[in-house]
């Protein structure tokens, strides 16, 4: 049963008709999931109300309008999705709208309803215009609430939809600002690489332009193939640690200038560590000389250890430095090269992106 300090916060949450046309007033004009998640604690004359996000089968609170503590919750908070009333929901073992949470014996034995002692529960799905579910818009009472019906249901999804129209454009913004935080470091590393060594920034672009077109004979996603386009113009940074002697040097390397030369997968994924935007492209450059078969550097990674955007460029990487003259060795031909790459796929290179570069020359 419901205590006399409860019954006193329900009685507050019932609407005030002109307060709430005010309200909606607002949220038309400024937009964002607080607002929406106050508004349909208001309407609906709720204790709390609150908007989660679902994360590796955990329920995490990100936004909470209300008397979340008489509930345990507050934003942030945690719980595990199995024994929750929105995954039950989800699953079709319970209704969106539970007006009388006690009264019903699929929900009175429930762990929630006494840890949290919830009277009424209503929740819906937010899902963003993917397809991809982000999670719940819900409100809960101590006391049932035996008024809620099907247009309260209906309410709520109208709010989903506007929690989750919020969400993709904070995600959008935040790619944005991503994307320009990527090309000024891009542009900044380019620029000193240049200034070390033209034959490198030369020979990274060109990389990039087939690294992307073979993404794309792949099939991969944009991310993907943003991903292997930033990771082939940079994919040799890392040499801008290389002494000159050994970089330039117009003949074979000794072992000692190749354990040094090996290192600058390593330099490469410390600067891009510590470079705004461009973090998630670490991994990728370190993995950027690992074989296939398993004897590469610096980690022997093999087979599908090696991230995707590393064995692409890897390979593109590999054709274009064979078809290119250097200090120690003329360029090979077009016909050779080709016959190396199909030589090594399933040795030195992924077998899939070497079918994929020899598709993409084909084409012309």
């Amino acid at each position: 049963m419901a205590s006399d300090r409860t019954r006193v916060v329900a009685s507050s949450a019932i609407s005030d008709p002109r307060r709430d046309v005010a309200e909606l007033g607002d949220l038309a004009i400024a937009p964002s999931v607080e607002r929406a998640v106050a508004t349909v604690r208001d309407f609906l004359g709720m204790d709390v109300a609150y908007a989660t996000e679902f994360v590796d089968g955990q329920q995490h609170f990100r936004v909470l309008r209300g008397d979340g503590d008489s509930f345990g919750m507050h934003e942030g908070l945690e719980v595990p999705l199995a024994h929750s009333y929105c995954q039950a929901v989800l699953d079709g073992r319970l209704p969106n709208l539970m007006p009388d949470v006690h009264g019903d014996e699929r929900t009175a034995s429930m762990p929630a309803t006494e840890a949290a002692d919830i009277g009424a529960f209503a929740t819906v799905s937010i899902t963003l215009s993917n397809g991809q579910l982000y999670g719940t818009l819900c409100a809960a009472s101590h006391s049932a609430q035996p008024s809620l019906e099907f247009r309260d249901l209906q309410f709520l999804h109208v709010f989903a939809r506007i929690v989750a129209d919020q969400i993709e454009r904070a995600q959008q913004q935040e790619r944005g600002r991503t994307l320009e935080l990527r090309a000024n470091a891009t542009s900044t590393l380019l620029a000193a690489v240049g200034a070390r060594d033209g034959y490198t920034g030369a020979h990274s672009q060109a990389v990039l332009d087939l690294a992307v077109r073979v993404a794309e004979r792949l099939g991969l996603d944009e991310h993907a193939i943003d991903q292997v386009r930033h990771a082939a113009l940079l994919h040799d940074i890392g040499k801008i640690a290389i002494p000159d002697a050994i970089l330039n040097k117009p003949g074979p390397l000794t072992s000692e200038e190749w354990e040094v030369m090996r290192t600058h997968p390593i330099t490469s994924e410390e600067i891009i560590r510590s470079a705004g935007g461009l973090q998630e492209l670490a991994p990728v450059l370190r993995a950027e000389h690992e074989r296939w078969d398993g004897r590469g550097y610096p980690d022997g990674l093999s087979g599908e250890q090696i991230p995707l955007a590393s064995r692409i460029t890897f390979v593109c990487d590999a054709y274009h430095a064979m078809t290119s003259d250097r200090p120690y060795r003329s360029a090979l031909s077009v016909d050779v090269a080709r016959k190396q790459i199909a030589d090594e796929a399933g040795n030195q290179f992924c077998p899939d992106c070497a079918h994929a570069l020899l598709a993409v020359l084909a084409d012309g």
